[in-house]
């Protein structure tokens, strides 16, 4: 029987050929997942968990889960710019152009 540490769901049981040719299982802790990044700057985002569905995770409002508050503020300026005729398309910066037509349709 395992020791107690290695019966969690969190333990993968891992099968290893050991030098004198039997195979034994060792148990090693899985790795949490990576911290949500910024799709524009790169930036880890806050509010947004490791563990459960996308839908849960990500924070309710436009692009969450997706971008930080900072680029979000910047896609939704030049949203406004682009809607009252300030800016074209064209003019939006190529990494913001994307998430301005999302807003835009």
């Amino acid at each position: 029987m395992p020791e107690p540490r290695n019966r969690s769901s969190s333990v993968r049981k891992k099968k290893v050929r050991v030098p004198s040719g039997e195979s034994r299982e060792r148990y090693e802790r899985r790795k949490g997942g990576k911290k949500a990044s910024c799709a524009v700057c790169g930036a880890k985002l806050q509010g947004v968990q490791r563990s459960g569905p996308k839908s849960a995770r990500r924070p309710e409002r436009k692009f969450g889960g997706a971008l930080c508050p900072k680029c979000q503020a910047s896609v939704v300026k030049e949203a406004g710019r682009v809607k009252d005729g300030f800016k074209s398309i064209e003019d939006v910066a190529i990494i913001y152009r994307r998430y301005v037509e999302g807003i835009l349709k």
